[in-house]
C-alpha cells in the first residue's frame, strides 16, 4: 500500500511540476535569475504544505522518517557537485524526470548523469567515508531537535515562514520567459 501512496504522490507532484513549467530549463533559468519566481513559490508552498501534512498523517498511519546524518564536509562538496550539474544540465532531479516524460532528450541525459553519479558515489563511498563523511558529522539532527520543540511545531513554524514568503514575493519581474525551450 505504501508503494501505491508513493506512486500517487509522484504522479501528482510530476503533474504539478509540469503545470508550473518547472520542466523547462528556460523557466528554471528565469527562476535562478529571479525574473520569474513561479517555480520558487511552488516549491516553497510544496515544502510548507508537505511538511505539515506528513506529520499530520503520521498521527493516523505508521511512517518511517529516515533522517540522514548531517556531515557538513560531504554535504558541502556534494552541494558543489550538484550545483555544477544543475548549471550544466539546466535541471534539478524532479523536473528532469518530468522533462523525460515530455520527451526532452537533454532531460534524459540529466537522468542518466544522475544515475551515473549515484552509482559512482556508491562505489567510492568506503574510500571517501573517512575523509568526507566522518569529519564534521553531527549525526541525525532535525530542525525540531535544534529548536527543542515537537516535530509538528517545527513543521507548522516552517510552513508559516515559507507561506509568508510566498505571499510577499512577486511572481514576475519584467518580461516572463516562455516555458518552451
Amino acid at each position: 500500500m505504501s508503494l501505491l501512496y508513493a506512486l500517487l504522490v509522484g504522479v501528482v507532484m510530476g503533474a504539478l511540476l509540469q503545470r508550473v513549467g518547472a520542466s523547462s530549463p528556460r523557466m528554471i533559468l528565469a527562476s535562478l535569475r529571479l525574473r520569474n519566481l513561479a517555480i520558487i513559490k511552488f516549491m516553497a508552498t510544496t515544502i510548507a504544505v508537505g511538511s505539515v501534512l506528513v506529520y499530520l498523517m503520521s498521527l493516523f498511519m505508521p511512517m518511517h522518517f529516515d533522517i540522514k546524518p548531517t556531515y557538513v564536509l560531504g554535504v558541502a562538496i556534494g552541494g558543489v557537485i550538484f550545483g555544477v550539474g544543475f548549471a550544466v544540465a539546466g535541471y534539478c532531479p524532479g523536473p528532469c524526470v518530468v522533462g523525460v516524460g515530455e520527451g526532452r532528450r537533454d532531460a534524459l541525459m540529466t537522468v542518466v548523469g544522475g544515475i551515473a553519479g549515484a552509482l559512482l558515489f556508491t562505489l567510492v563511498y568506503t574510500l571517501i567515508e573517512g575523509s568526507l563523511i566522518k569529519p564534521l558529522n553531527y549525526g541525525k539532527i532535525t530542525l525540531a531537535d535544534l529548536l527543542h520543540v515537537p516535530a509538528m511545531a517545527a513543521a507548522v513554524g516552517l510552513a508559516a515562514v515559507f507561506l509568508t514568503g510566498v505571499t510577499l514575493m512577486p511572481t514576475l519581474r519584467g518580461k516572463a520567459p516562455s516555458a518552451e525551450p
